[in-house]
């Protein structure tokens, strides 16, 4: 698997380089410092996938993803610092296979990375914590519309229903899971269904990964 990693802080790309070369299956074959630099290595060198910071000066990683999701290029697993929504937004608008924090475990970044040359999304789910808090507590102008608002926000509950749900599990099964009654999961699945703006709870889960809310 050949690693380009992007960001602008030597340590730390450094570093991540260092540990990803004592992987059997990994080979690091470039270090940029912004988005730009990224473009023409990942030109050059043929990357099967990119660790991009999110905040880098020149271009910064959302600007990067969207270049090289444009040109066809390889997957991108989004590393940042900040626990921004609109970061969040844009990154994974740009078509990032991945976000996660830079407090994550190495073993996390290398599992992402592996998941995302499989093309499997991997999101912190922190980010699905935020995501679900922002939908519907702020409105997009008219000009700049995003897949990712929904009408209402969830609350923690009803992600969790919504989790469950996408793993195809039954009410019967999430009632066990969260510990209440079927009754009280079908109440959830019926809010789930309607602040995702959804027809059925097939439809919600396909909205829920549209949001980046479920792998």
């Amino acid at each position: 698997m050949r690693v380009l990693i992007v960001d602008d802080q030597v340590i730390l790309r450094s570093g991540l380089a260092a540990l990803m070369e004592l992987e059997d299956d990994m080979e690091v074959v470039g270090l940029a410092e912004n988005g730009a630099v990224a473009l023409e290595m990942a030109e050059q060198f043929g990357p099967d996938v990119v660790l991009m910071d999110v905040r880098m000066p020149v271009m910064d990683g959302i600007e990067a993803t969207a270049a090289l999701v444009q040109r066809g290029g390889p997957p991108v697993v989004l590393l940042t610092t900040f626990e921004e929504v609109e970061d969040m937004l844009g990154g994974l608008n740009a078509g990032a296979i991945g976000y996660l924090f830079k407090t994550a475990e190495i073993d996390t970044i290398l599992h992402a990375l592996r998941s995302a040359v499989k093309g499997v999304k991997v999101i912190d789910p922190k980010v699905a914590v935020h995501l679900a808090g922002y939908v519907g507590s702020a409105r997009p102008a008219p000009a700049q519309p995003t897949d990712l608002i929904v009408p209402e926000a969830l609350t923690r509950r009803e992600l969790e229903v919504l989790l469950s749900l996408a793993a195809g599990h039954s009410n019967k099964r999430i009632a066990l899971q969260l510990g209440i009654t079927e009754s009280t999961v079908k109440v959830y699945v019926g809010n789930v269904i309607a602040k995702l703006d959804a027809t059925n709870r097939t439809d919600a889960v396909r909205r829920g990964r549209e949001l980046g809310l479920v792998e």
